[in-house]
């Protein structure tokens, strides 16, 4: 049986204003929930956690959440609350039309923030919803950390957080104790559609490299061949080139065949299309790259021949009617391969020499000490 919250003296966001250490509650405690959960009560919040299977609940209570009974139950203890479900239905249930859904349980003042990802249409929803309560919200939908990926602080890579900007700017502080970067991606809903578009790019991306492995296979290349080309690459390097689009193509940098791009369309053209021979040698399909080819054959017959190749996104910009110009710092990319030295690595040095030093010092006392009473016992008896 779970314990009565409505039996504890609990004191509500009716009762006071949000303080540096807020009350918090999170429903759904499965892979984003419960490491949040546990991450908050590590940094000392109170949390209290709904979820409908109650072995994750009392998974939460082991490390010290306190678990409530409902939705509704849960959003009466707390002054933000947090979302971490895996559909749009399961937020509607949740948040709106189940029973003892949190609506029933909020109250003016307190903020909420959901981190699935979502649907925009559902967000602007609830949003609309929030907002007749009196009640703040954000949708943060959380970029989690896959395997051969790295997180620095051990909890995900980002999350995409947008809503009113003074809402975000009082939960940013929760919000940067959960995953490495915290972006402000804009508007209500601009943080879910900013994450449909990376798993989509990422997709993709997925899909490109299946293509590749497959074709390498079929031709008696060893998968641990293949892998080792697409990750000493420039591909493994910088995925998508994503780490060179400030300088070549948002700068455009690529409209200006004058500045001498050291790969140019025809090149990777060419390219694609020995690509694509290899693949009807082979008879392996390969549809993401047969498409590419087709965007450089047209960027051919524009005359691009000796642009960038970045210069083929421009067919994209032309379909959607949206240039890509902004002037954005280039950041370089640190590869696993180049950790970036934090300052306790840059002092190990020294303290192992001096630690060796100290060794070495105390050793040669020792050793002298004896030689010394061995000779006295020698030559004294």
């Amino acid at each position: 049986m779970l314990p009565n919250i409505n039996s504890l003296e609990i004191e509500t966001p009716r009762d006071r204003a949000l303080t540096s250490h807020p009350i918090l509650g999170i429903i759904g405690c499965g892979n984003i929930g419960g490491r949040q959960a546990a991450n908050f009560l590590a940094h000392g919040y109170q949390v209290y956690v709904y979820d409908i299977n109650p072995e994750r609940m009392a998974e939460a209570q082991h490390l010290g959440a306190h678990i409530t009974n409902s939705c509704a139950e849960l959003a009466a203890c707390c002054e933000i609350i947090f979302t971490a479900l895996p559909t749009p239905s399961d937020v509607i249930t949740a948040v709106l039309e189940g029973t003892q859904n949190l609506r029933q349980g909020l109250r003016a003042g307190s903020i909420y923030v959901d981190m699935t990802t979502n649907s925009p249409e559902t967000v602007l929803r609830v949003y609309e919803a929030m907002n007749q309560l009196g009640v703040e919200m954000l949708d943060a939908p959380f970029n989690d950390c896959p395997v051969g990926a790295h997180s620095h602080k051990g909890m995900g890579l980002a999350v995409l957080a947008s809503g009113p900007i003074s809402t975000f700017e009082r939960v940013k502080p929760i919000l940067q104790l959960m995953a490495d970067q915290v972006l402000y991606c804009g508007e209500i809903g601009c943080g879910t559609r900013c994450k449909l578009i990376h798993n989509a790019v990422n997709a993709v991306a997925v899909q490109a490299v299946s293509e590749g492995i497959t074709l390498g296979l079929a031709q008696g290349i060893a998968l641990s061949t293949i892998w080792d080309v697409l990750r000493f690459g420039s591909f493994g390097q910088s995925a998508g080139d994503i780490h060179g689009l400030p300088y070549y193509w948002f700068s455009r940098r690529c409209d200006d065949p004058s500045q001498h791009p050291a790969f140019t369309v025809k090149l990777l053209h060419k390219d694609l299309q020995l690509a694509l021979a290899m693949a009807r040698q082979y008879n392996v399909p390969v549809p993401h790259i047969s498409l590419t080819e087709e965007d450089y054959e047209q960027a051919q017959q524009r005359g691009w021949s000796d642009y960038a190749t970045t210069k083929v996104r421009c067919l994209q910009e032309e379909r959607a009617n949206a240039i890509a110009k902004a002037d954005l710092p280039i950041t370089p990319y640190l590869t696993p391969q180049q950790p970036q030295p934090n300052q306790a690595q840059l002092g190990d040095p020294p303290k192992q020499k001096l630690r060796f030093s100290l060794y070495t010092l105390l050793v040669l006392v020792l050793v002298s000490n004896l030689f010394q009473m061995g000779l006295h016992w020698l030559l004294w008896g």
